[in-house]
């Protein structure tokens, strides 16, 4: 039988893992749940393990993808003969509870007690919201199992290991060159104690980013992602900047930007998650100008959430999409733990004892809460189901050119077609140009589209007799929760 002593130590991280099979189990229980875009990486990744190379539409070599990394872990999925849809839930579902471990390991590193990290993991880990996006096929889970990591291993001053982890996350997502800055950082403080290591650090950093880099010039002509000028070229919408900063502050009160299974209640307690993580962070930085830990706690858990949730809000648009909100989370959770803790450590014992998990309960609770009562039932979405239906009557064989003004499952379901993207992410000259005079220059076989994404085009294109003469419905499905359509056209011989 253990000793107490034992049993206390040993008792927070079982806890954590515990609570990790429990939410891989219920994970894998609750399915893949796809993003439209999840299926753009899992187009490239079967290209790419297909032996066609890194390509969207074999022969085009456009860098359609922000997340390189993401895309090689898929292709070596499916080199194991491994479903995507299945590998892609039960790798996110893993690197979770593998990520909620390192921040156990980072939380503890920076002198909280071991109850206190153990209970920012499993308020990471309970956060329904981030389930949500994991379960989603797209890269979340690895991105910020790498971030986690990467600050981890500079707690425990393993810096060579942190510049490596840190250059795989820009593989995974630019926004890895916030984490790599925080890597650089952290070594110039410390380097007239270790001067070669921080070197060594940088190069290792600069070894991993700067193969891809060389790579994806020589392939493509340029590093920087084709989906990030498109993205980048619906920015002159002025409206886009209050946008953005109003989803950032909504998600701080009530919930991240989504609809659906992201909708927004207060059940989850956002608010109090919000004014504790805000006096966790104010103990960070004041703990940090007194000295102590050795460890700067404000370069490890400020810094890098700061910077991104800043860049997040300068990028306009990017706030549309809800697992670009991935990040948040871990940082939040752990944040929120230390502003219990603070407001706690100095009071009684029995207060400083039992608050820490009873807070984890009363949040976890909430989580739970808001899963059963409001998210799941509001979960109604057929846009990818939708676009499955009509996009199957595209034809195998022969092969067929298919335009879209979004690809991501289109372009899996008519996997033999060439995609044409109307808004440019894998289409370099379809960005900014007019998709009526782009469809009369390209003549795609098909064209397929969501009314509502949709309307000004559809209704541009009843103005004239172009689109009518040369494009026939051949398959429409209406969406059963929206007022919209989901409509397959197929080009046929101009009337006279």
């Amino acid at each position: 039988m253990l000793i107490p002593a034992a049993r206390a130590r040993w008792f927070p991280p079982l806890l954590v893992v515990a609570v990790g099979l429990l939410r891989w189990i219920a994970g894998v229980r609750l399915g893949f749940r796809p993003f439209d875009d999840s299926f753009i990486s899992f187009r490239y990744a079967e290209n790419l393990a297909s032996g066609l190379g890194f390509v969207y539409n074999p022969g085009e070599h456009v860098l359609g993808t922000t997340t390189p990394l993401w895309t090689m872990v898929l292709a070596s999925m499916r080199l194991a003969h491994v479903p995507l849809e299945t590998g892609s839930l039960v790798f996110s579902l893993g690197a979770d509870a593998v990520t909620a471990i390192l921040l156990c390991v980072l939380v503890t590193s920076l002198g909280y007690p071991a109850k206190v990290a153990a209970a920012a993991a499993i308020t990471f880990l309970c956060s329904f919201d981030y389930l949500s996006l994991a379960r989603s096929g797209m890269e979340v889970s690895l991105f910020v199992g790498l971030v986690i990591a990467t600050l981890a291993a500079l707690s425990a001053r393993r810096a060579r290991l942190a510049g490596l982890l840190a250059g795989l996350c820009c593989l995974t997502r630019p926004e890895g060159a916030i984490l790599a800055g925080v890597v650089v950082l952290h070594c110039w403080r410390y380097s007239n104690k270790a001067p070669k290591r921080g070197l060594s650090t940088v190069l290792i950093m600069i070894a991993v980013v700067g193969a891809w880099l060389w790579y994806a010039q020589s392939t493509f002509g340029s590093p920087v992602p084709q989906s990030v000028v498109a993205k980048a070229a619906t920015r002159s919408d002025p409206s886009l900047a209050a946008f953005s900063w109003t989803n950032l502050a909504l998600f701080f009160l009530k919930g991240q930007y989504g609809d659906d299974i992201f909708t927004r209640t207060y059940l989850q307690l956002t608010p109090i998650m919000t004014m504790l993580a805000l006096i966790g962070a104010f103990s960070v930085t004041a703990g940090s100008r007194a000295g102590e830990p050795a460890v700067d706690r404000a370069t490890l858990l400020l810094l890098f959430p700061v910077v991104f949730i800043g860049a997040l809000g300068l990028a306009g648009a990017f706030t549309f999409f809800p697992w670009y909100y991935g990040p948040i989370y871990p940082f939040l959770s752990i944040l929120a733990i230390v502003g219990i803790w603070e407001l706690v450590r100095r009071r009684g014992a029995p207060v400083a004892k039992w608050a820490v998990p009873l807070a984890t309960i009363v949040l976890v609770a909430a989580q739970v809460s808001a899963a059963i009562l409001v998210k799941m039932p509001a979960a109604r979405s057929y846009w990818v189901e939708g676009y499955m239906k009509v996009a199957s009557v595209i034809p195998k064989e022969p092969p067929v050119t298919v335009a879209a003004f979004e690809i991501g499952t289109v372009g899996w379901v008519a996997s033999t077609a060439t995609i044409v993207d109307l808004v440019g992410l894998v289409t370099p000259d379809a960005v900014g140009a007019d998709p009526i005079a782009y469809l009369q220059r390209r003549q795609p076989d098909y064209l397929v589209l969501r009314t509502d994404d949709a309307e000004g085009f559809l209704e541009r294109s009843r103005r004239g007799p172009w689109f009518a003469n040369h494009y026939a419905l051949v398959a429409a499905n209406p969406d059963p929760y929206v007022p919209r359509e989901f409509r397959t056209y197929r080009r046929v011989a101009p009337t006279q």
